[in-house]
């Protein structure tokens, strides 16, 4: 890798103490959001209208985003 990506990883990670566990955070309620909404659809379900319509919200928070999937 380059070296300056490699700096700026080791500063994102050491530099901004919030941003690991936030990124997980934010990870783990999409997953949950994701199999709610596979769940409540059943074999309809599909990933890639799940995304465009998750996506298609914009930068929201996660309590908008949950709100606006139904969930």
């Amino acid at each position: 890798m380059p070296a300056e990506f490699v700096r700026f990883e080791v500063h994102r990670y050491l530099g901004w103490p919030g941003q690991a566990p936030s990124y997980k955070v934010g990870q783990r309620i999409w997953e949950q959001l994701r199999d709610e909404v596979r769940r409540r659809e059943g074999a309809g379900f599909d990933i890639r209208s799940f995304h465009s319509r998750a996506l298609g919200l914009g930068g929201v928070g996660l309590d908008t985003l949950r709100s606006a999937m139904g969930c």
